[in-house]
């Protein structure tokens, strides 16, 4: 190599050097900007990891297997969207499969994913099919979509277990569907959604237990503490998979306001806690779902409940509390 050649290139070597170190520093720099963003002092109390919100929702899923082989337990939270430019309509619900070996848990999932496969057919694309007009959601119409899922659910099921020999397997379900303030809840077997009313400190029970306990309470023949530890209180009058569903259609309605919180959950919270202990625990955490959440279930734990324990809390419109997450989700298998 010529020394012309060879100078050109080491000249050549030093700016690529020169390069890569200036790219080197641009890099870091960029870095130290995208640093400096998130720990703006203009939002001091936001958490990196966590966008800041005005009014909306705030729920907490959580599902513990306890002390049973598998978790037949199932949840689902979703919307519906029957319009473009309309308020969605939110659905919170639970199930409970039955069953044991013989597939509680395929029917409890089966069962929550044919009634929102019902729902979503009946509020979005049966109103909207041929329609030229906007699609009023009412709670008319809220319940009669939901008394027709549950339906629907319950042929599906029973076919489904007869078709793969799962033997005397079935669910319950508690479902709810809200639009603003306005909620509709559909309900089979034990599972129960419970109203906590902020301003007036009171628990509401909305469901009624579908159990052979459960017809004696409202008969007036025992008293709820008798229902609690009767022989019938597992005995299962109707849910998703019985050979009859009620004359009565088990809808409910209720209006909610600025932070009530729902509670939807499965027997294995429910089952074993008194209504007073509910109360207790739900009115002293306030928003704290998460905490809300770990003393109902610890609280069902220490009476000896075995069970699944599944549980959905809602908080209707509520401030976030920026120290918990938006949603948590678990489930232990």
């Amino acid at each position: 190599m010529t020394p012309g050649l060879q100078k050109r290139e080491e000249r050549a070597q030093g700016l690529l050097k020169d390069l890569w170190t200036k790219n080197k520093k641009l890099e870091e720099e960029l870095q130290k900007l995208r640093v400096s963003k998130l720990t703006d002092s203009s939002s001091p109390d936001i958490p990196h990891n966590t966008q800041k919100c005005e009014e909306k929702p705030v729920y907490f899923v959580r599902s513990e297997i306890n002390k049973r082989e598998k978790n037949e337990d199932s949840f689902q939270i979703s919307q519906i969207l029957p319009e473009f430019g309309k308020a969605p309509i939110t659905v919170l619900a639970v199930a409970d499969g039955m069953g044991g070996h013989s597939h509680g848990e395929d029917a409890s999932r089966e069962t929550l994913k044919k009634v929102s496969t019902s729902l979503h057919e009946q509020l979005c694309i049966e109103s909207s099919l041929n329609s030229l007009g906007e699609t009023q959601i009412d709670v008319a119409m809220l319940s009669k979509a939901l008394w027709q899922a549950l339906q629907q659910a319950n042929g599906y099921l029973r076919r489904l277990v007869e078709a793969n020999k799962w033997g005397k397997s079935g669910s319950t379900i508690v479902i709810c569907a809200m639009i603003a303030d306005t909620a509709v809840v559909a309900f089979l077997g034990d599972s129960p959604m419970f109203h906590y009313q902020r301003k007036q400190g009171k628990l509401i029970k909305v469901t009624q237990d579908h159990t052979v306990a459960g017809v004696l309470l409202r008969a007036g023949l025992i008293t709820e503490e008798m229902a609690r530890y009767h022989e019938g209180r597992s005995q299962l009058e109707f849910y998703v998979g019985s050979p009859q569903l009620p004359k009565e259609e088990p809808i409910e309605s209720l209006i909610l306001e600025k932070g009530d919180i729902l509670l939807l959950c499965s027997d294995g919270i429910s089952g074993s806690l008194k209504h007073e202990e509910i109360t207790q625990i739900m009115a002293k955490n306030g928003d704290n779902l998460q905490l809300t959440a770990q003393q109902l279930i610890q609280a069902s734990q220490a009476t000896g409940e075995t069970d699944n324990q599944t549980l959905i809390l809602w908080s209707h419109s509520t401030q976030i509390d920026l120290n918990l997450p938006a949603v948590k989700e678990t489930k232990s298998y």
